[in-house]
């Protein structure tokens, strides 16, 4: 019974990353594609968008406008991102609309700070009425969610969050925060070190479908091993 429950778990888990790699190349792939049809006409204005759209959230890989206010007191330090093999944080500043709403913008990588994880940067914010562009992508996530992250424990800013979702963010700020993540363009100078399309380079559509292969190809490997060596058991 042991051995089918660690056969279940271990093939289930296998079986999830398989999906995960699938389901980010294919979503690489829509971007892509987005981000080619829309380096190819003006950006859309975001208010008017999720005024018109039926889910109130973007479209996913299109180029937008917004205008509002950098909340440079309460930023997110998005942990264990790797830059030229050096570890840092990406910088989510919330950008507030006129009607309060939140929209998280990635202005780039930061290495850690001299006291590593123990202080973390606390990465400067233009003041006053801003308007910045950028590319609108979701949430990053992770391949397997192992628990909660400790998100809502309100103490302490800039906060450093593996992977949150919309409702830990929405958690943080206590507010509405727009589901999504504006990557701002590379052009910006209020932004910090940022490749957007390196890293689609660095890791084409075509790379995540290959590493779904492994998984899937593990998985099926670990269920002909248990099979065949309890067929030798039962002989």
């Amino acid at each position: 019974m042991w051995g089918w429950v660690i056969l279940f778990v271990g093939v289930a888990a296998l079986s999830g990353l398989g999906a995960w790699q699938i389901q980010r190349g294919e979503s690489k792939q829509a971007m892509l594609a987005q981000r080619q049809a829309a380096g190819k006409s003006e950006p859309r204005d975001f208010v008017a968008a999720r005024a018109s759209a039926d889910t109130a959230v973007p479209e996913y890989g299109l180029r937008y406008t917004l205008t509002g206010r950098l909340d440079a007191q309460r930023q997110v330090l998005f942990d264990n991102q790797v830059r030229n093999e050096r570890i840092g944080y990406h910088v989510w500043t919330p950008l507030v609309l006129d009607d309060g709403t939140r929209v998280m913008v990635d202005r780039g990588w930061v290495p850690l700070g001299p006291q590593g994880r123990a202080e973390p940067p606390d990465p400067g914010a233009p003041a006053g009425r801003v308007t910045m562009v950028g590319v609108w992508r979701d949430l990053p996530r992770p391949g397997m969610r192992l628990g909660g992250d400790a998100a809502c424990r309100l103490d302490g800013w800039p906060r450093v969050l593996n992977y949150p979702d919309i409702e830990d963010l929405r958690c943080q700020y206590e507010d509405d925060v727009v589901d999504g993540l504006l990557l701002l363009d590379e052009a910006d100078a209020r932004g910090f070190e940022r490749d957007w399309q390196r890293q689609f380079e660095q890791m084409p559509p075509v790379r995540h479908f290959g590493y779904a292969l492994q998984w899937f190809a593990m998985a099926l490997a670990v269920f002909v091993i248990f099979v065949v060596l309890n067929l030798r058991r039962i002989r």
